[in-house]
């Protein structure tokens, strides 16, 4: 974060100022939303969501040492002891709004060159395999998790520091308007649509309204900006004409522009390629975790680098020496020959298609376990979803099917139906009954998947069993 007074801080939010004096004065260099995390000098910015309210751990903020409390109501213990201690307060109506609005004001004060990745599924992946590519060229600031939402974002902002060269940004959304809340304050140059697919279908009820919430990003770049499309994709008709820029496409389909050639997957799963890019310069590359998916996603990630200047060279290593973001087709071989793939960080139709194809990738004929929980958010289609999935983890040769998740039944009773033996088919509700049944099972050379929808918490299950 570029530093600033707190009493600017204090005008450029229009907060109401207690307890100045000289500390008003203080320059900010972080801001904290967690006084787990707050290091002493930090603002500490009091959010207040569904489920908590961090204005009930001002004391504690204070405690740790921050230099400011940004709040939207006075705690009575919190502001004696602000008082007594020479600490700011500054009093607004919206913490959360004006953590946007702080965001901003620092975004305005860099030269940095934004990227915004959005898209329904690999997302993510894109993002570390992007910031891995630009940072052969300069300085980059990105979110090392998925911080994707209107708190993620401003962070992830505040936390670069002052000539930050590049910026990688990831954009969620759960309804309309919220990508084109987030560009607001973000203000890319660069906009990645990775897929459009049916995630949080819950809040679309269908996939052109999803497609119209990717949009934003490109709607929102500037006529100097470039907006990368995946070729393949469903809508990548509509979103050409969503930028009124100029467009860069990627995909393994010869009509893409920046596109993989001659794919090969290796004895682990883990795919190299031919990468054409967009001038014309080839370059051979392995992609660094399993699965097949992710040649798309590096395929967009080198075409961002190649709009950001990056030489071909600093691409590939980019790409191949990417550090991704846990539990994402994390591999781990234990002594006893049994591979545990941990993707349990979320899942979709299309994620789950993706999965169970690396799956018998990575095996190539040894035992397949798949754990496969519910599917969240999905809304009309949960069913049906369900049931493709079942299907799905017969097709690629699953041979023993643990579904967690009482949504997740229908996964089980599609793979019956499909004809895997009802002896290898297993359903239940918890994650300790799946450990306790994939513990009864496994053998040595065995290689397990597990994956399913965040809320249910299945990397509990691979500290169980790895």
């Amino acid at each position: 974060m570029i530093p600033m007074r707190v009493d600017e801080i204090a005008r450029l939010l229009d907060a109401e100022l207690a307890g100045g004096g000289r500390a008003a004065a203080r320059k900010i260099s972080r801001v904290s939303t967690d006084t787990r995390t707050l290091l002493k000098g930090d603002l500490f910015v009091a959010l207040k969501g569904e489920r908590y309210d961090a204005h009930d751990f001002l004391v504690q903020a204070l405690e740790r040492g921050a230099a400011a409390l940004l709040v939207s109501r006075l705690v009575e213990k919190a502001v004696t002891k602000a008082r007594r201690s020479g600490v700011p307060v500054l009093r607004v109506r919206d913490t959360l709004g004006a953590l946007g609005a702080l965001a901003a004001r620092q975004r305005e004060m860099m030269d940095a060159e934004v990227a915004a990745i959005t898209g329904s599924t690999g997302k993510t992946i894109t993002k570390d395999f992007a910031a891995s590519v630009l940072s052969r060229e300069g300085s980059v600031a990105y979110p090392r998790q998925s911080f994707n939402n209107e708190v993620g974002v401003p962070l992830t902002i505040l936390e670069a520091a002052p000539g930050t060269r590049f910026m990688v940004l990831e954009m969620g959304t759960r309804g309309l308007g919220h990508i084109r809340d987030l560009c607001a304050i973000a203000r890319p140059v660069v906009g990645v649509v990775t897929n459009v697919g049916f995630a949080h279908l819950r809040y679309f009820r269908s996939r052109d309204r999803i497609a119209e919430a990717k949009g934003e990003l490109l709607r929102a770049l500037p006529p100097r900006g470039t907006a990368v499309i995946n070729a393949g994709d469903d809508y990548a008709a509509y979103m050409r004409r969503q930028a009124a820029c100029r467009t860069v496409t990627f995909g393994c389909g010869r009509g893409a522009e920046v596109r993989a050639e001659k794919i090969r997957v290796d004895e682990v799963g883990r795919a190299s390629f031919v990468l054409r890019l967009k001038g014309g310069e080839k370059g051979e590359v392995r992609v660094p975790l399993p699965g097949r998916h992710n040649v798309e996603n590096a395929l967009a990630a080198a075409a961002l680098g190649e709009i950001m200047g990056v030489k071909m060279e600093s691409i590939i290593a980019g790409i191949e020496e990417a550090r991704v973001t846990g539990w994402r087709m994390e591999m781990i071989n234990r002594p006893d020959e049994i591979t545990i793939i941990n993707d349990a960080y979320n899942a979709n139709p299309v994620s789950m298609r993706s999965a169970l194809m690396a799956l018998g990738d990575i095996a190539r004929g040894k035992r397949t376990i798949a754990v496969l929980g519910e599917m969240a958010e999905l809304g009309p289609i949960s069913e049906q979803a369900h049931r493709e999935v079942g299907r799905m983890a017969v097709d690629y040769g699953t041979d023993i099917l643990i579904t967690v998740g009482r949504k997740a039944r229908k996964i089980a009773q599609a793979a019956r139906e499909k004809g895997l033996p009802r002896g290898s088919v297993y359903a239940v509700e918890r994650v300790d009954k799946a450990a306790e049944i994939l513990r009864a099972i496994i053998e040595p050379g065995d290689v397990v998947l597990i994956k399913g929808s965040r809320f249910l918490g299945l990397e509990k299950l691979v500290e169980m069993v790895a």
